[in-house]
């Protein structure tokens, strides 16, 4: 009788307890799967590893825009302390000027990709400076002479408004803005761009406290007018005298009620729609331009007197 060749599949071991476990895995170093996987060979670049650590100091300003840059150059060159320009930037005319420049003043100059600047400013035209000059309003060591004209923004959170009300304070010789520190937006790279230079002509002051400054400016001949399109009295019915603190509300809210108190009146805009409110840059440029207008006006009566 023949013997069967049939040989029953032998059942895998099972551990149990105190039972020997299956040799680990070999270790392969990241390196060499990264080269397997073709990540880190040549004609590949490995990911970058991201950190928290920011590229310079939180202290230094982030200026984008090529206009923004240059007027820092033309007015505080000495505070640049690099910038940073898009790797194609010898395809722009305006970039290759700057970069001139920079290499003039001996300024550092490091080339960037396209998505390495836009995590800074979206909109940065090709470049971003880093200056670390702080420029704060500090209002209780100047002489004031016969006019003084101060912005307040009572929480403007859009880096937009913000710069468009630097840009028209700086042409409408605007002495300072007060900001929150708090729920506002500060001197990021985007606010800078849109300033278009206006914040190295333009000091401010963060502070969640109004009424510490006003009462120090008040005591300067200051007067502290809030803009509400619910107050009875129009901007364009009063006199606005030589000293003036204008204080405007956020985008969608307005005046907080803690600032309204502190205010010594409340004046509003004319508008066509009582549903509907100006843009806060809108309102600004709207205040500061009728103060110049009443200012000029009583300086040509004084002078025909």
């Amino acid at each position: 009788m023949k013997k069967s060749s049939y040989q029953p599949k032998k059942k895998p071991t099972k551990y149990f307890g105190s039972s020997p476990k299956p040799p680990p895995k070999p270790h392969v170093p990241r390196a060499e799967r990264d080269l397997k996987a073709g990540r880190g060979a040549k004609g590949f670049d490995a990911a970058p590893k991201k950190s928290d650590k920011p590229l310079y100091p939180r202290s230094w300003r982030q200026v984008a825009g090529t206009h923004a840059i240059n007027e820092l150059l033309l007015t505080h060159s000495k505070s640049v302390q690099v910038v940073l320009v898009q790797s194609n930037w010898k395809t722009s005319a305006e970039l290759r000027d700057l970069v001139a420049n920079l290499e003039k003043k001996k300024i550092k100059v490091e080339e960037k990709s396209e998505m390495q600047l836009q995590d800074l400013c979206r909109s940065h035209q090709g470049a971003v400076a880093f200056s670390d000059l702080d420029l704060t309003f500090e209002f209780n060591k100047r002489t004031w002479g016969q006019h003084g004209l101060v912005l307040a923004l009572d929480g403007v959170e859009d880096a937009h408004n913000l710069g468009a009300v630097l840009r028209t304070s700086w042409l409408m010789g605007v002495s300072g803005v007060i900001i929150p520190e708090d729920r506002a937006v500060g001197l990021t790279a985007a606010v800078h761009k849109v300033a278009c230079g206006g914040v190295e002509h333009v000091p401010i002051l963060r502070a969640n406290q109004f009424a510490p400054s006003f009462e120090q400016l008040k005591k300067d001949g200051f007067w502290v007018f809030g803009l509400s399109h619910e107050a009875t009295q129009s901007i364009y019915d009063m006199t606005i005298p030589d000293k003036v603190i204008w204080v405007l509300g956020a985008e969608d809210k307005g005046l907080r009620g803690p600032t309204e108190k502190i205010c010594d009146e409340l004046v509003s805009i004319p508008q066509a729609s009582p549903s509907a409110s100006y843009n806060v840059s809108v309102s600004a440029a709207l205040a500061l331009a009728e103060t110049k207008r009443q200012w000029n006006a009583n300086s040509k009566k004084v002078v025909s007197k």
